[in-house]
């Protein structure tokens, strides 16, 4: 057999698919469970191009069932696992499988699965198959886009209303534990697209797009909401709803339980009470909220400053508002870590915000992310982890949870972990943003793996040339190589965004010593002066 590309020979994921299930369903493999899981998940994410992110930790914790805190060095059950596999393998195509044509393999030291034709001679990566129209087929769960609602009365009904419905469809939908929720980053790339519904639902490796629109008129705020199936563009369902402007939230749930019940979600555990319980009956504080998010989704010096006066106006509005305070929270965190407010009282307002929003709700995954957020910048190493992972086991599709427990544990040393999450995320938000290439080669910097992180900085300069961190970390990571020219090139471009201001460094996230020793001897190698990033962290509560 000769070890190549099939780069012209096609098995196809219908064939693929037919030899797993043959392969699961004979003698050898019929009551091994654990191996058939085990199985099953290799080819999945093989297929779905995620082989990369086939690690020894996501099988434990994916497939094992076990916890976040699984240590290899202390638990087997991958590499015990996986020689079973591989003998059962050997096994079947020894005996139930020895005329099949499509035959697969698990390398050792490998995790991603290879397949090859008996008839063709030909070996196959089976990630090839990444690519083909099918590539999320393989998941069990309903995938779907809510794309941005359509205002069709601007004259009266601001759009950041309009997307605040939008973004609370995206919030309530991303909490039920039956969906794949996009993240809104990603949706609200096709606002006011022309593209069909089959090339929208490719880009996001989504089967159901949401759409609809928004009107309002004389007191009354009218939706129609459809369900399209994203491959073929049929409408499968539409409703049109109507309230009162004093019953949003009750429409809201409405909205949002109606596409549920169209998609066939079954509620499990505590979901139902996850709607009626808004965070506050104050309609003039969700609209302070709502302009808050609209500028603070512009990301720029003036416009976070518009929007934390917009959430503090929510918040005096709504002193109980949990929402409120955890925008407010994030929008004084941006303008301190950034240094565009350097005021040093901005960290601890945040803090203690963050954490009044905590008391407020603590079953809102967005407040637990925010308070994880708030104790990584306050250096609370143990508490910013497990905070951010209450936050993902609340809704394992909040996609800044995830980016924030990821930078969590990368700022902590756990790089493979982290590497774990922040590429878990990526299913979430298929278009990338500065922020998130930040995060992932951040993971990259920790597992010393600098040609993977250097490629994601620079990725993230590419996405938004005034986004500073990606510019720091490209100048200190060349520093580390040696390559001094490139480290000047990036210092001096980081300077430039910053005005010139040589003292206005980011705050470094780290809460693992050595890192962050490394780090400002990285600083001083790469031309910058690490005494203008010095930040105390403060006592854990």
């Amino acid at each position: 057999m000769s070890e190549k590309s099939l780069q012209g020979v096609d098995i196809g994921a219908t064939a693929l698919e037919a030899a797993v299930d043959k392969i699961l369903s004979s003698p050898v493999f019929a009551k091994s469970p654990r191996q058939q899981d085990l199985l099953r998940y290799l080819v999945t994410e093989t297929i779905n191009g995620n082989a990369a992110r086939l690690k020894g930790y996501s099988i434990a914790v994916e497939v094992f069932g076990r916890s976040a805190d699984f240590d290899p060095a202390e638990d087997a059950i991958v590499r015990v696992e996986m020689g079973r596999l591989r003998s059962k393998l050997r096994e079947y195509y020894q005996t139930d499988g020895a005329g099949d044509d499509i035959v697969l393999d698990v390398p050792k030291g490998h995790y991603a699965v290879t397949s090859w034709s008996r008839a063709s001679n030909v070996a196959e990566s089976i990630q090839a198959l990444s690519a083909h129209p099918r590539i999320r087929e393989a998941e069990s769960k309903p995938s779907l886009a809510v794309l941005p609602l359509i205002n069709l009365s601007p004259d009266v009904c601001p759009d950041y209303f309009v997307d605040g419905i939008t973004d609370t469809l995206i919030f309530e939908l991303s909490r039920l534990s039956g969906l794949i929720v996009i993240s809104r980053q990603s949706s609200f790339t096709y606002r006011s697209t022309q593209l069909p519904s089959a090339a929208i639902g490719e880009a996001l490796g989504v089967r159901y797009l949401i759409e609809g629109s928004v009107q309002c008129c004389d007191g009354r705020v009218r939706t129609t909401i459809k369900l399209v199936e994203a491959s073929s563009g049929i409408h499968l369902w539409s409703e049109r709803f109507e309230r009162g402007k004093d019953n949003l939230f009750e429409l809201q749930d409405a909205l949002a339980l109606s596409i549920a019940k169209a998609l066939q979600v079954k509620l499990v555990g505590s979901e139902a009470a996850l709607f009626g319980n808004e965070e506050t009956n104050n309609i003039e504080a969700y609209d302070e909220l709502l302009h808050g998010l609209e500028c603070h989704w512009k990301y720029s010096p003036s416009a976070v400053a518009e929007a934390r006066a917009h959430f503090q106006h929510a918040a005096d509005l709504d002193p109980t508002y949990a929402a409120a305070h955890a925008w407010l929270a994030r929008a004084l965190l941006f303008q301190w870590v950034m240094r565009w407010d350097a005021d040093p009282a901005l960290r601890d307002q945040a803090f203690e915000h963050a954490r009044l929003a905590v008391s407020l709700n603590r079953k809102s995954p967005y407040v637990l992310a925010i308070m994880g957020w708030a104790h990584l910048w306050c250096k609370h190493r143990e508490e910013a982890i497990a905070t951010c992972r209450e936050a993902v086991a609340l809704d394992p599709n909040n996609f800044e949870a995830l980016l924030f427990l990821s930078m969590s544990l990368s700022s902590a040393g756990f790089g493979e972990e982290a590497l774990y999450y922040i590429e878990k995320a990526r299913r979430l938000n298929p278009h990338s943003s500065p922020f998130y290439e930040f995060v992932l080669g951040q993971a990259y910097y920790v597992l010393e793996d600098y040609d993977k992180a250097i490629a994601a900085f620079q990725r993230g300069t590419e996405l938004n040339q005034t986004f500073p961190p990606n510019y720091v970390y490209l100048s200190t990571t060349y520093a580390l190589l040696g390559m001094d020219e490139l480290a000047a090139k990036y210092r001096k471009l980081y300077y430039a965004i910053m005005g010139g201001d040589k003292t206005r460094m980011i705050v470094p996230p780290w809460t693992h010593a050595k890192l962050e020793a490394d780090y400002r001897h990285l600083l001083q190698l790469a031309g910058f002066d690490p005494r203008y990033c010095e930040v105390s962290g403060t006592s854990a509560p």
